[in-house]
């Protein structure tokens, strides 16, 4: 039997959502720190992709060590000590170029921000509504990755845009082992069930399914700063781009909180993967008008943060116990990581223009399976 948790209180919550925050900062601002470490002669245009890769399979090993650590150690430590780490890598970057250098500190810095969200994943995961609290979390974590994308462009804290990015994720980073010394001595996750393994067919798709999604918007994300300075537009329109867009992440997240419980989850996954293929294969035919690029990247973010709450929602419904939807971050973390790296090989034969044709393809894959994982469903109903 699957021993029994008592929920974390709110504080406890609260804490490990901004912990968590702060370790992801860096997805929001990936385009612009990309961008910048490209237009500086830091790393290639080609090697965007494969640096997103190694920085996410990196928070994906984190984070499955986070949760292991936090089993055996107090959380404390743990999540403080991760905090350090990710702060000591940030700041160490600020001046150092070369894809063998930058990809090393990288993946230390995906292993300590894997750390850091281990501890949002075991408290979101002892809480009665998982699904709200995860979308409080997205909410949470895309608003400051707003006010920071919108920020960017105006402050000077380094010597170039890469330096500035880096020295704003290592304040981050800091302000994260601070507030872990607010964590309870112990947070731990429940004990896996050695009656059943936690994956089944079902399971395994939706899954790969979540996988697909995150894979799918981060292959547009981190070259949606290269597509915008290659159609000419400066660095202020880039941040004014991103920031919207993180905005309306926050409202599809909020949105998702509000009335998500009225909808059914499979069937507003093939909705929304359908209209988040259509909005990337729209950004080529606006690439020239700025107004209209603005309100693409509006419902590009709404759909984002609106459609990933669906997922664990998805997973519950397959899986009552619970056990499954513990490995959605590791799936969607995968995904994020493996599919940029294939786009990357897309963007070097073709042009930027291909990663956005790339993930409209990902997202009608994701529909066609969730459409199809019905099927699976009932082949495991009794009767």
């Amino acid at each position: 039997m699957t021993a029994v948790l008592h929920p974390v209180s709110r504080r406890t919550l609260a804490t490990s959502i901004l912990i968590g925050a702060c370790a992801l900062l860096v997805l929001g601002v990936h385009p612009i720190l990309l961008g910048a470490m490209v237009e500086e002669g830091r790393i290639a245009e080609a090697q965007v992709g494969n640096l997103v890769t190694i920085e996410m399979i990196a928070i994906v090993l984190g984070s499955l060590a986070g949760i292991w650590l936090l089993r055996k150690l107090g959380a404390r430590p743990v999540i403080c000590g991760a905090g350090l780490v990710l702060a000591a890598m940030n700041l160490l970057m600020t001046d150092l170029s070369g894809m063998a250098i930058i990809a090393s500190c990288r993946a230390v810095a995906g292993l300590s921000e894997g750390v850091l969200v281990a501890s949002t994943l075991v408290a979101i995961s002892r809480v009665a509504r998982v699904e709200r609290a995860s979308a409080i979390f997205l909410a949470v974590q895309t608003l400051m990755q707003a006010v920071t994308a919108a920020s960017l462009p105006f402050i000077a804290l380094g010597s170039s845009r890469t330096g500035t990015t880096l020295l704003t994720l290592a304040i981050a980073s800091a302000v994260a082992a601070v507030a872990a010394l607010a964590l309870p001595r112990e947070l731990q996750p429940a004990p896996s069930d050695d009656e059943q393994g936690a994956i089944t067919p079902a399971s395994l798709a939706a899954l790969a399914g979540a996988g697909l999604f995150l894979g799918g918007i981060v292959s547009v994300w981190s070259y949606f700063g290269l597509w915008l300075l290659g159609n000419g537009y400066p660095p202020t329109f880039e941040g004014t781009a991103i920031s919207l867009c993180l905005v309306a992440q926050v409202a599809g997240a909020l949105t998702a909180a509000r009335f998500g419980e009225r909808l059914p989850n499979r069937q507003t996954i093939i909705g929304c993967a359908l209209a988040a293929a259509a909005s990337a294969i729209l950004f080529l035919f606006v690439g020239h008008e700025p107004w209209a690029i603005l309100a693409v990247s509006v419902i590009f973010g709404f759909f984002w943060l609106f459609t990933l709450p669906f997922f664990a929602g998805w997973l519950i419904e397959i899986d009552p116990s619970r056990r499954a939807v513990l490995y959605i971050t590791a799936f969607q973390l995968g995904g994020a990581a493996l599919l940029p790296s294939i786009a990357a090989i897309a963007v070097g034969s073709f042009s930027v223009d291909a990663a956005m044709v790339f993930s409209g393809g990902v997202f009608l894959i994701l529909a066609a399976l969730a459409y199809l994982n019905k099927y699976a469903i009932r082949a495991r109903q009794p009767g």
